[in-house]
């Protein structure tokens, strides 16, 4: 079988000349990926959105991409962490290109190259903000809460990853999944990050989102960053017969008390300054012309006979799993590896463009569309219940088929070379300014909205 060679990094803290630096000297990598923490700052006015103690706000290495004094010399692919420049991630809340071949994979997002499929979403997973969710987009100017919960990740995000249930090669995500170090050498990562014991022992380690995502996708692949050691863990194909208990996401609510006690992620606090030289902290609408019914679930999650599970006995490969450090002196921040190109016919394989994914275009589609429609349907969902119990989250069920309908549509309506990412960056916020923080309309947004018939973010209505 086919491979390429890909290099992985952990979190990037804006030391892209380091990390590329480090990479030249290795030859034939295709792509890099990088698990969060980008921090794509523009210009001095980016720094008023990113949340981290002043004396470590910096201009850092990534507005010299930004504005051409330097180009990346390997393509490159991000998911965003919780030290982002948020204004203008959330400017491509979709992806898209935040320097020329530097492509950010949005709130949630799934790319083909070469034969492969990435897919991720960026953030952290932050109890109070998932289970009080807000499906409105947080917006400039950003106040001391909502500077924090624009990178929480959220019950939307969650929806759209657990529907990308096909074959996967790779997820990236920034928080691990809870429970990997199960799966690896658990005392010796407890040796080198002793104060990780205690959220060990109470479940706490991560993110109980993507320890069930781990589980039900079984990608051959997923990388993460944000714990600033690096851990390798290996489930086994047959290591599935995990009983139910297990794979819940032990969040129960004993008290209200509890509930507020966790309103910030303990790794968001501890962690990421964890060392002085860290530098940072009805009817749906779908389509063209077709409308769909479904059953209105509201928040009622009542148990249905098609509850699903994951497809454990359907998978055929093993699930590696690889965190890494941040970018720094005698830290473990880079890896090589060989990946094998798994679906050789696909457009994209032998190629070196970026091919949308068609899946995740006919997600945000119906997602979206339905989110504009269904506002107070989807306030109602018990997002408590969804973490005792992600497997009984009817509304998966209701918009699953409409996806895998777009999905199909999709493919039969465009040509193939019509889902290439279009090499459309363009430089929208001046690259010197000092002024109050501004949202600027980006053009990649825009068009990917109005090419596949997705609805704007708020932002751009």
């Amino acid at each position: 079988m086919q491979s390429i060679k890909i290099a992985i990094e952990g979190c990037c803290h804006g030391e892209l000349n380091k990390i590329y630096q480090r990479l030249s000297d290795i030859p034939d990598i295709s792509l890099l990926l990088i698990c969060g923490d980008f921090q794509s700052i523009r210009n001095e006015s980016d720094l008023q959105s990113i949340s981290v103690p002043e004396k470590y706000k910096r201009m850092a290495d990534f507005h010299e991409y930004y504005k051409g004094e330097r180009k990346a010399p390997i393509l490159t692919i991000f998911i965003g962490g919780n030290h982002e420049c948020s204004s203008y991630l959330q400017e491509l809340k979709y992806g898209g290109w935040v320097a020329p071949n530097i492509y950010y994979l949005g709130e949630f997002g799934s790319l083909w190259y070469n034969g492969i499929q990435i897919t991720g979403w960026s953030g952290i997973f932050n109890y109070h903000s998932f289970v009080n969710q807000n499906i409105q987009m947080e917006k400039i100017p950003y106040d001391q809460g909502s500077l924090r919960s624009v990178y929480h990740t959220k019950l939307q995000n969650f929806l759209k990853m657990y529907m990308m249930n096909h074959d996967m090669d790779i997820i990236m995500s920034h928080d691990w999944p809870v429970g990997i170090e199960r799966y690896g050498n658990q005392s010796k990562l407890i040796k080198m990050k002793p104060f990780f014991k205690e959220d060990i022992k109470r479940g706490e380690l991560g993110s109980p989102l993507n320890k069930f995502l781990i589980h039900y996708l079984r990608p051959r692949n997923w990388y993460s960053g944000h714990l600033h050691v690096k851990f390798e863990a290996i489930i086994k194909k047959d290591s599935g017969k995990i009983n139910d208990n297990e794979l819940e996401l032990n969040m129960d609510d004993d008290e209200e008390e509890e509930e507020e006690e966790m309103v910030k992620n303990k790794q968001e606090i501890s962690l990421d300054m964890d060392d002085d030289d860290s530098g940072m902290d009805s009817n749906i609408q779908v389509g063209f012309e077709e409308t769909f019914h479904f059953v209105q679930s509201g928040g009622s999650n009542k148990k249905l006979k098609t509850e699903l599970t994951p497809k454990r006995g359907l998978c055929e490969h093993d699930t590696k799993f690889l965190a890494l450090d941040k970018c720094g002196n005698k830290r473990n921040f880079l890896e090589v590896q060989t990946v094998e190109i798994t679906h050789p016919t696909h457009p994209s394989a032998g190629k070196s463009r970026l091919y949308f994914s068609k899946r995740a275009i006919a997600i945000n589609r119906v997602v979206e569309s339905y989110l504009q429609q269904h506002q107070e349907e989807f306030y109602k969902i018990d997002t408590k219940e969804i973490l005792r119990n992600p497997h009984n989250f009817p509304l998966v069920n209701e918009l699953m088929r409409l996806v895998d309908l777009e999905a199909k549509k999709l493919s039969t309506s465009m040509n193939d070379e019509e889902f290439i990412v279009p090499e459309n960056f363009e430089i929208i916020a001046p690259v010197k300014c000092k002024d109050e923080l501004k949202y600027y309309p980006n053009n990649q947004t825009q068009e990917y909205c109005e090419k596949f018939n997705i609805p704007k973010p708020n932002c751009l209505l």
